[in-house]
């Protein structure tokens, strides 16, 4: 059985971690399977956006255990920069990409959906960066937790492997929504499509602007924007698409 599983459908595509019986834990293998379906999927010009999930209960728990403890200086070098791979494919994708977190999301599995654009959670959902707890740093794209929940949040998790339930880690804004659990799939696919519905060109323009301003001064920012928005009026797109809002209002 594959280690990720690809499934499209009119421009939207599900990228599902498939190691339900270790709870979908990134070994290499895994991490590479992950990279390998985003720079796949980051080469369909016809992509919209991405769901990312895990299969069964769990969304994922983390870098593997079992290889992590037979590693050397060397092989661990190499195993890091192999999640890092996988992530970094994931913030890479021209789409968004909107991660829907069930059970336990810890580890390497809280940085991969750092590295996505929206997240949304189950009500059973866990998150906690437990790597101290047996013996080695956060590292990679943990760096990405203080700019979603701040300094001293972030912090707190690294420093002490401390279990977050979904209603706080809504509350920290480490996921923008939280819902019943019977629920997660239907409203992670109406996020979703709602992305599908809006211009295509548009949407990926806006992906790139959003990961530009995580590391572009404010005024660089607002230049980078400027640009953009004059270059989406070489097409009519943006004519046609407010003359059928306008029409709508009445």
């Amino acid at each position: 059985m594959s280690l990720v599983e690809i499934t499209q459908d009119s421009g939207v595509a599900t990228v599902t971690l498939s190691r339900p019986e270790k709870r979908n834990a990134l070994s290499s293998d895994a991490a590479r399977a992950v990279a390998a379906a985003f720079g796949e999927l980051s080469r369909d010009d016809a992509l919209r956006v991405v769901l990312l999930n895990g299969a069964g209960p769990s969304f994922c728990a983390g870098a593997d255990v079992r290889e992590m403890a037979g590693l050397d200086p060397v092989s661990a070098e190499a195993f890091i920069r192999g999640l890092h791979h996988a992530i970094a494919a994931v913030m890479d994708c021209p789409v968004p990409v909107v991660a829907a977190i069930q059970g336990t999301c810890v580890g390497a599995g809280l940085e991969l959906v750092a590295g996505a654009d929206l997240r949304i959670a189950a009500d059973d959902a866990r998150f906690a960066m437990p790597e101290v707890l047996v013996g080695v740093p956060s590292v990679i794209e943990a760096a990405l937790l203080p700019r979603l929940i701040g300094r001293g949040r972030s912090a707190r998790l690294v420093l002490t492997g401390e279990v977050v339930g979904a209603a706080l880690a809504e509350r920290w804004g480490l996921v923008e929504e939280v819902v019943a659990t019977g629920e997660l799939a239907a409203r992670a696919a109406a996020l979703v499509q709602s992305i599908a519905e809006a211009d295509p060109a548009a949407v990926r323009a806006q992906k790139l602007l959003c990961r530009q301003w995580d590391t572009l001064a404010l005024a660089d920012a607002v230049e980078a924007s400027v640009a953009v928005f004059a270059a989406s009026f070489t097409t009519d797109v943006p004519r046609r698409r407010m003359a059928a809002a306008l029409e709508r209002r009445g």
